[in-house]
């Protein structure tokens, strides 16, 4: 509980000012997450705790040596992973945790939220029951799952980085490949991305944002898109000292 509420509080403030950003300056606001990209990925880990016995390795790169980095985000060769390397007293206990560039270096610190949420879930399964954990891989009821429960906690945090990750991968997307890349990412995130890898997984995209990206395509103004996000954040609620308070003794 204090990790979630220290997040929200810390990431949730920076929102405001990057969805205008992504509205009047969208080209720097990229180069600057891909610059900060490294880093906003270390500060977001060092908010989470791994068990003392485990060494758990975290990697960012790309993962196809043959696309370079060139991957979009709505392709099915940009998924990130949790795996075991070893679990038992002779081999020690090491995880190796996959970040992939190719989806997620673009992004701010806030849009990276649910998919580092997700997979520190998936470290916590893995050093819970290595051997269960392991079994995903060829169970499709059981992998299924796990990923029901990594995506259930994203949803204790704010849903304005679920927002703020849709709205960047959306005009990432535009800003590459114009309207036809920009419906490509709104049609995976919308009626795809549940069911990929087996399934288990939310919808990212709600009916209201998907049929509010259609009307900024039939009228060639994306702004109609991005709008509704800067319109519909919400500013942070600041606790009264009984709720802090209550929080601590959580």
């Amino acid at each position: 509980m204090e990790t979630i509420n220290q997040i929200n509080s810390k990431y949730l403030k920076q929102i405001k000012k990057s969805r205008h950003e992504i509205k009047y300056n969208r080209k720097n606001f990229v180069q600057k997450n891909n610059v900060n990209f490294l880093n906003n990925l270390k500060t977001l880990i060092s908010f989470y705790d791994f068990p003392k016995n485990w060494k758990v390795n975290v990697v960012a790169s790309y993962f196809l040596l043959d696309k370079d980095g060139k991957s979009m985000p709505y392709d099915t060769d940009v998924w990130s992973f949790v795996d075991v390397v070893a679990a038992s007293e002779n081999q020690g206990y090491d995880l190796i945790v996959f970040f992939n560039r190719s989806d997620l270096e673009f992004l701010s610190a806030p849009a990276l939220i649910p998919i580092i949420v997700h997979e520190l879930k998936h470290v916590e399964q893995a050093t819970k029951d290595p051997k269960k954990y392991v079994i995903t891989s060829v169970d499709d009821d059981l992998n299924k799952e796990y990923e029901q429960e990594a995506e259930k906690e994203r949803e204790k945090y704010s849903d304005e980085f679920r927002k703020q990750d849709v709205l960047e991968k959306v005009l990432y997307c535009y800003d590459k490949k114009a309207w036809k890349g920009a419906r490509k990412m709104a049609e995976f995130l919308y009626e795809e991305n549940e069911n990929i890898f087996g399934g288990g997984y939310m919808k990212e995209m709600t009916k209201e944002e998907y049929e509010l990206f259609l009307k900024a395509e039939d009228e060639k103004d994306i702004d109609i898109f991005i709008d509704h996000f800067i319109e519909s954040f919400k500013e942070p609620i600041k606790e009264s000292k009984e709720e802090k308070k209550e929080i601590k003794e959580e």
